[in-house]
């Protein structure tokens, strides 16, 4: 399988293949051999059971190729999800359950689960003079207001506006904010000067209620996806690995202080990114490049990507292409707010390629890497800390 049909294939599966990919995934299914490939990455990626005891399930294949082809330029990508929907009740589920002397750890039940939820709409602002804002608590309010600016805490997230001229001269500081996203969180914001932000769970970003001077600058510790209004004066991402610098463009950032690496993926314009680890290098990144800082080798790698792999997770799901255990692992940790223990060294390296949505149970994801690597997973709960444990094991 080539790899644009097997980005179309992920496209596909994701909701985002345009009207000209389908159509080239309907002609390329019209070769039987490649009927069988697109049968064989629907079950790796969905975790579907082929079994010659299951029911309907060919027939069901069958009738999904069907619609594919009948209506190549205006299928309408939902239909895929009916039927996997179907497959997927054919899955058979189960949670691993095992002895454990560590008086610590408790053996989780199918209900308790329940408990384990995905993540949502949450975060705190804390103000200049220092106070906490709960956001989830002060939806729809006006959170502050003073003569240069407001905030405003809508249904899509928190918008700055600025009060008066926003190009006239301030003469005192301005008052420095921080959007504080937790472990399970995700929040939009809307800056001063009308650039968009979406931050990614456990991230913060620091910024002024009001852009004045030859830059608009912002501190960002996590992930975050921006589009930058366009403007005279630079709009610069300051983090702990790297500076970014664009006039007005859409990117990605991932600067995680636990991650081992920093990354920007750009989806359209053009940004600066300039390394400030050791060898201080820059470069320029063009639509569809990933530039990519590795903290035990600090120079900048760049390569052209498919940018929805990198910036899925603000429209709501995970997007893994041949993406190791150990990195997803620590990206559901992130989401699900669990602990993710590792048994078999040999396991961190494994790889998975796949899409889910993460409004789903903890157990869906997993059931679907369990299945499609040949891992298995426990989960338990700590009951010193009272935070749930998942554990990969073969």
């Amino acid at each position: 399988m080539s790899k644009n049909i097997e980005n179309i294939l992920l496209k596909y599966l994701s909701q985002s293949a345009s009207p000209e990919e389908l159509k080239e995934l309907s002609k390329w299914l019209e070769d039987s051999k490649n009927k069988q490939i697109f049968k064989e990455f629907v079950k790796t990626n969905y975790a579907i059971s082929y079994s010659v005891n299951t029911p309907n399930t060919k027939a069901t294949v069958d009738t999904l190729l069907k619609t594919i082809r009948k209506q190549p330029k205006v299928f309408k990508l939902q239909t895929v999800f009916k039927y996997a929907a179907i497959l997927i009740l054919f899955i058979a589920v189960g949670i691993g359950i095992y002895n454990q002397t560590n008086t610590n750890v408790e053996v989780i039940t199918e209900n308790a689960l329940k408990e384990i939820l995905p993540g949502d709409q949450k975060a705190t602002l804390v103000l200049s003079d220092g106070t906490i804002v709960d956001l989830a608590a002060h939806q729809e309010e006006l959170i502050a207001e003073d003569e240069l600016a407001s905030i405003q805490n809508t249904k899509e997230g928190l918008v700055y506006d600025v009060l008066g001229d926003a190009d006239e001269v301030v003469v005192k500081a301005p008052k420095i904010n921080t959007l504080n996203v937790p472990v399970g969180g995700v929040y939009q914001i809307k800056l001063p000067d009308g650039t968009k932000v979406w931050l990614n769970s456990a991230t913060s970003l620091e910024f002024p209620e009001r852009f004045v001077g030859e830059q608009r600058v912002v501190t960002l510790k996590g992930e975050a996806y921006f589009e930058v209004t366009k403007g005279k004066r630079p709009f610069i991402v300051k983090t702990n690995s790297a500076d970014i610098t664009v006039l007005g463009t859409q990117f990605n950032v991932s600067s995680y202080d636990d991650d081992e690496y920093f990354s920007s993926t750009l989806v359209e314009g053009s940004i600066a990114l300039n390394s400030n680890l050791k060898d201080q290098s820059s470069t320029i990144l063009a639509p569809g490049q990933r530039a990519v800082i590795e903290m035990m080798n600090p120079s900048i790698d760049v390569a052209s990507v498919d940018t929805q792999v990198y910036t899925a997770w603000k429209e709501g799901k995970f997007y893994f292409e041949r993406e190791r255990l150990e990195q997803i692992l620590v990206k559901m940790s992130r989401w699900y707010n669990v602990d993710v223990i590792i048994e078999n060294e040999s396991l961190r390296n494994e790889t998975f390629t796949g899409v889910a949505y993460k409004n789903k149970p903890v157990d869906y994801l997993l059931n679907m890497i369990s299945k499609t690597t040949k891992v298995n997973y426990k989960i338990t709960k700590n009951t010193s800390s009272g935070k749930y444990e998942i554990r990969l094991t073969k």
